[in-house]
């Protein structure tokens, strides 16, 4: 089924306010990589900030979550799993030797709705502690179930274990046929974690249009193209407030954090709104009573801002009328659209400069990964592998090309040199880079990966037959899950 393309204003949306949601999000500093906006199944505006573009799939974070509640609903109406199954019959090899009433008594409800009972999550990928369901069922389930709330990804991780272990199936196998081929969507992939399971509570990468097609099918509590596929009953639960979700353990300030959690979807500050959600502002987010969506794809360590814009721009102009009056203003929303683009820096050439350290093979002093890993991202999981031997920079008319000579063949970047984003291909995936030199012998170049939340920034420091580089990530934070902390290597130039 194709979605259908119209103006905002043949569904009764002002173009106007949806300029106002871009405008305001920028004034704010946030960082968008695609949106999508849909009433009555229709979209009626798109777009993506060069170099993240429709074709690429997007890290998706927790917004991995809505799709693991929804292959648990199918399990549920297949009869393979229950609401009140318990955990210890679930995995009964994994129990710790003396289980406490309270994990005796927590259900695969309670793993739904972040109650299980833990005040603090496990971490998953604790390598003193490889057995993680073990480590899960081992910790302290301080709260009796159903009774406190607490953002627990490894819960939701445990949902797909439950799921393989009654099915037999991985999670994306099992919506493959149930789920994604229905709706058309294709090429999905989650990364495992250590012994196999998918990880479902944050590994997905999702297109745009893909986010959109599933956040309809919720929205529509599971009818597709006339078929009702999963029982509406499971939505209306799902999506609804199951669980306060202030408590002793989870304490979030941000007022749409605060409004109650179903199935692995929040309830927001406004009325009749509710969300899927990734860190960072990967976001579906359906207006119940406006027969609307809106998809974000985005980049912001304040996801709260990013919400608060939609609802002071977009929400309000969503009408109830059917349609209105056709607005010049929807033909400046479609070229702003169309034309949008990460905010570039301002190239600067040195011709000097690119005629004496061009071409350069540079070979670095110390142990270096492949180029894709040495650019990386957020969550970019599985390694390209290669090291690199050499490292050049060439000039061209309009842009450089970043070469790493590796131990497993070369392998290179175009960085635009006109102020604007240059697109290649590196180990299959889309890349956009830009750069410019902040002095005579200083090259600066930002580089992103269109399947990553975050790149890299680089500045080439060359000293004579000695270069610097050092390389930090593009989002305002570092470390943990924002991505490692800048890094420092040295060259020296080959004879």
């Amino acid at each position: 089924m194709q979605l259908e393309r119209v103006t905002p204003e043949s569904v009764g949306i002002h173009s106007k306010g949806i300029l106002d949601f871009i405008d305001l999000a920028e004034r704010r500093g946030l960082e968008l990589h695609g949106m999508m906006l849909l009433r009555h199944g229709k979209v009626c505006a798109e777009g993506w900030w060069t170099p993240y573009n429709p074709a690429s799939p997007h890290m998706m974070f927790s917004f991995t979550k809505a799709l693991t509640s929804t292959a648990i609903g199918f399990a549920v109406q297949e009869g393979s799993l229950a609401l009140e199954d318990k955990l210890c019959d679930l995995f009964p090899d994994k129990m710790p030797e003396n289980p406490g009433e309270n994990l005796l008594r927590c259900t695969v409800r309670d793993l739904l709705t972040m109650s299980c009972g833990h005040k603090t999550e496990i971490d998953t990928f604790d390598v003193s502690k490889p057995d993680w369901i073990a480590n899960f069922l081992a910790h302290d389930f301080q709260y009796a179930p159903g009774t406190c709330f607490m953002y627990n990804t490894a819960g939701t991780n445990l949902l797909c274990a439950a799921l393989k272990r009654r099915t037999g199936e991985d999670l994306f196998a099992y919506l493959t046929p149930r789920l994604f081929e229905p709706l058309g969507i294709s090429g999905v992939e989650c990364f495992r974690l250590p012994d196999g399971v998918e990880m479902g509570g944050a590994g997905s990468r999702l297109k745009t249009e893909d986010m959109a097609r599933f956040i309809l099918f919720v929205a529509q509590h599971g009818m597709w193209a006339g078929k009702q596929l999963l029982n509406a009953a499971w939505f209306n639960e799902a999506t609804a407030k199951q669980v306060e979700t202030c408590s002793p353990a989870y304490d979030v300030q941000n007022p749409d954090w605060r409004c109650g959690y179903g199935f692995q979807f929040w309830r927001c500050v406004p009325e009749h709104v509710v969300r899927a959600d990734g860190a960072f502002g990967q976001y579906g987010v359906i207006f119940e009573d406006k027969d609307a969506i809106l998809i974000l794809q985005s980049a912001s360590v304040n996801q709260q801002d990013q919400l608060t814009c939609a609802w002071e721009t977009i929400l309000p102009a969503i009408t109830d009328q059917a349609s209105l009056p056709e607005s010049p203003m929807a033909h400046v929303l479609q070229h702003r659209l169309k034309k949008a683009e990460i905010q570039p820096m301002l190239s600067a050439r040195n011709p000097m400069a690119e005629q004496r350290f061009g071409g350069r093979r540079m070979v670095p002093d110390a142990k270096l990964p492949g180029l894709a890993d040495l650019i990386g991202g957020i969550w970019i999981v599985a390694p390209q592998g290669g090291e690199t031997q050499a490292l050049r920079l060439d000039f061209a008319a309009d842009k450089a090309v970043l070469t790493a000579e590796q131990d497993n063949g070369a392998f290179s970047v175009d960085i635009g040199l006109q102020s604007h984003f240059a697109l290649s291909t590196l180990c299959g995936r889309t890349y956009g880079a830009v750069g410019r030199w902040r002095s005579e012998t200083c090259f600066e170049a930002e580089i992103r990966c269109a399947e990553a939340v975050a790149g890299k920034r680089m500045l080439f420091q060359f000293d004579g037959d000695t270069l610097t580089l050092q390389s930090a990530s593009t989002l305002p934070t570092s470390g943990g899950i924002a991505d490692r902390p800048p890094q420092s290597y040295t060259f020296t130039a080959a004879q």
